[in-house]
């Protein structure tokens, strides 16, 4: 993989011996609203707005090239980025906290 500076060629991954690959997860704005709300009980209108302004802040930042420390989600920040005819396309690298085996018992 090239990281030249001036034009980053990004290849993709070589295909795993899998027939089936696993597809990707993906959480939609819709059931991140649902899930905020029943988490802290509040009625989705509500949560929204505040999500909205969340997001919308956590991407200046991101635009920006700020690096986002925000525990317990991690430490993130903007590791490669482009520009194409479609839009900006940004990589970043998350660093995540292991939770520790007493950190899983103190949960329960």
């Amino acid at each position: 993989m090239s990281d030249d500076k001036q034009g980053a060629q990004w290849t993709r991954p070589a295909p795993t011996d899998s027939a089936d690959p696993i597809p990707a997860r993906i959480l939609h704005k819709r059931e991140f609203l649902t899930r905020v709300a029943q988490q802290v009980n509040v009625p989705r209108a509500q949560i929204r707005e505040i999500v909205e302004a969340t997001l919308e802040q956590l991407g200046s930042a991101i635009a920006d090239g700020e690096t986002l420390a925000l525990p317990p989600f991690g430490k993130a920040r903007v590791s490669r980025q482009r520009t194409t005819k479609g839009g900006e396309v940004l990589i970043l690298r998350l660093r995540r906290k292991v939770a520790q085996a007493s950190d899983a018992e103190a949960v329960e």
